[in-house]
């Protein structure tokens, strides 16, 4: 099943009852070794406070905006690259271990540091952003600490 093509795969995924983007995405990604890029409600919320995106994006926006920025920087990201406990919130699986596609792999890993700053720091009512390692990247964090 896994050995056709992404977007053949993806469009029968998404023609399953009860299948949306994300769940297509994630079974693509995580079971399948293919190269998507998945949107949860963390990467959405992260990408929007921000100021990547507006809140409002629609999922294939966000999904491909994601997709093309880190193919782009695949030669640093790759080198880079290495499954590590200290960014996500959980130890990795099995799966996630797996060998894949290089491109596969940052966007397996990228997910994952996403989820992991989601549940930590940018929490939906109450984010802890003076403690995210993301916080230098905020728009005017030197000003002072956005409100959420």
């Amino acid at each position: 099943m896994f050995a056709r093509p992404t977007v053949e795969l993806r469009e029968q995924l998404l023609a399953l009852n009860g299948v949306g983007p994300e769940t297509a995405d994630s079974v693509l990604l995580y079971a399948g070794q293919h190269p998507v890029f998945v949107v949860d409600a963390y990467t959405r919320r992260i990408a929007a406070r921000h100021g990547l995106l507006r809140e409002d994006a629609k999922y294939e926006d966000i999904r491909m905006t994601f997709e093309r920025a880190l193919a782009a920087e695949m030669p640093t990201l790759s080198r880079a690259s290495s499954v590590s406990p200290g960014g996500a919130s959980h130890r990795p699986s099995r799966m996630s271990l797996a060998a894949r596609a290089p491109l596969a792999q940052v966007f397996n890993e990228m997910h994952g540091l996403i989820v992991g700053v989601g549940k930590k720091y940018c929490l939906k009512s109450s984010p802890k952003c003076d403690e995210c390692p993301l916080k230098p990247l905020l728009p005017g964090w030197q000003l002072n600490t956005p409100d959420f």
